[in-house]
């Protein structure tokens, strides 16, 4: 069983690994760290919850000179949650190593704050790009000339939000020899030929094909004629959850399914861009201290942020950018705890969903229904009803006149036309029973082969 002892670090940095719960390290830090504690850049694309922070905090803390008062390291990071999120898992390591600086530089507070105290050299600093660019390219707060290390974490996410041009007035300033490390959850074609003026990929770290969380099950929830609040009270009343994290793409249905949330008796927290600063800091720092059984929150949650224990993901909806949806769904199912996510759609909202399953995500399906989930069998292929007026086949149809001999007696009787129709819909609902099996099956197999199709993809 691997240790971080096995790596070449310090035994102070050990000690505080040990002291902070980190004792075996994950795949993506067994294979990284060795890599970047040689000095080495290095592009690394691994699923969400495997432990890339780390990956870059340690070798990083290990290099780091702490008897040098000069700014060493950098972090980048797309969104202020995130940014100080790194801050706080890097500001733990001071208890252990006393003379270790970091500063965290994001819009969460203003610009004069940020500079306030600088009279005493970070070691390490972390936050967004503007921020670090005012403060590190544009006041030259700081000496650049000793930086060893730029990371740019999430970095997928720092092109969606056209970060990159902050980023290279920063990068313009730095020393050729300063090691990069590029981080990011999903790598596509455009963003790795962005990322080639900063690291080539002659290492590139790639943590299998999952996009989400590997221990995550997917699942397609049909709610039917159910509108998207009242499916999901219905949902939370019936499916057990230590915490729940409910995404919603348009602002309308957040604000109407946090209501409904907090009607029905749960207790609820709303996390959205329409926060200010203060208030969005303030819930997150409730969300981690396990105040609410439910969090109802815009995408804006949805990248990088790590809360302890959410073990169910709610999907009102599926966002147009489907990479958005392997981000939701990786918020439960972190370092080795299994998760579910579940995503709501009806009759009318087939295409994302056929979209995803195109992609590889393997999802079972259920049915809503009051008492709670029921397994689905038809999935996303048509349901289509079977009605009294539905012509049979020759069998039934010999079936039926059967059924209307045995009925008719010698002498007329009070009741018999009654008891003759009743015979006749006995035989019907026998076949009609007989075709939706038969279609069920048929949606089977057809479900399975084209599940082998997209395995053979």
């Amino acid at each position: 069983m691997a240790k971080f002892s096995q790596f070449a670090l310090s035994p102070e940095l050990v000690h505080a690994l040990e002291k902070l719960g980190y004792v075996e390290p994950s795949p993506v830090q067994t294979s990284v760290i060795p890599r970047a504690l040689e000095g080495r850049s290095l592009l690394c694309q691994s699923e969400t919850g495997s432990g890339k922070t780390h990956s870059y905090l340690i070798p990083m803390l290990e290099k780091i000179d702490f008897n040098l008062p000069r700014l060493q390291g950098i972090v980048i990071c797309p969104s202020r949650e995130l940014a100080r999120q790194v801050y706080e898992f890097a500001f733990a390591f001071t208890k252990y190593l006393p003379r270790f600086k970091v500063r965290l530089f994001s819009s969460e507070t203003e610009t004069t704050q940020n500079r306030e105290g600088l009279s005493m050299n970070p070691h390490l600093v972390i936050g967004t790009p503007g921020r670090l660019a005012d403060i590190l390219s544009s006041l030259y707060e700081l000496d650049l000339h000793q930086v060893r290390f730029l990371v740019l974490d999430e970095a997928d996410m720092l092109m969606e939000l056209g970060y990159f041009d902050a980023i290279d007035e920063l990068y313009d300033k730095l020393p050729e020899s300063t090691q990069k490390m590029v981080f990011s959850a999903t790598l596509e074609e455009n963003l790795k030929t962005r990322l080639g003026r900063y690291v080539d990929s002659s290492f590139l770290y790639t943590g299998g094909d999952n996009k989400t969380a590997a221990l995550v099950s997917h699942h397609l929830v049909d709610i039917k004629h159910r509108g998207k609040t009242q499916a999901l009270t219905t949902f939370l009343k019936t499916v057990p959850s230590y915490l729940t994290l409910v995404f919603a793409s348009k602002k309308e249905d957040l604000g109407g399914a946090y209501e409904a949330v907090k009607e029905s008796g749960k207790s609820a927290i709303l996390f959205s861009g329409d926060l200010s600063t203060r208030e969005r800091k303030a819930a997150l720092r409730r969300i981690k201290d396990n105040e609410f059984a439910v969090v109802v929150a815009s995408d804006l949650l949805a990248r990088g942020i790590d809360i302890e224990d959410v073990d169910v993901v709610v999907s009102l909806d599926l966002p147009s950018d489907l990479t958005y949806y392997y981000h939701r769904a990786g918020r439960s199912g972190r370092f080795g705890k299994k998760g579910d996510s579940y995503v709501f759609y009806n009759a009318d909202t087939t295409t994302l969903p056929k979209r995803l399953m195109e992609e590889g995500v393997p999802f079972d399906f259920y049915i809503l229904k009051d008492e709670g989930l029921v397994p689905d069998p038809v999935g996303l292929a048509p349901k289509k009803k079977f009605t009294a007026k539905k012509p049979f086949g020759e069998e039934e149809q010999l079936e039926v006149r059967k059924a209307k001999a045995l009925s008719r007696e010698d002498k007329v009787k009070p009741g018999y036309k009654k008891r003759q129709k009743e015979a006749v819909e006995k035989v019907k609902r026998k076949f009609r029973r007989k075709a939706i099996k038969d279609k069920i099956r048929k949606a089977r197999t057809e479900a399975y082969k084209a599940e082998a199709r997209s395995k053979k993809k």
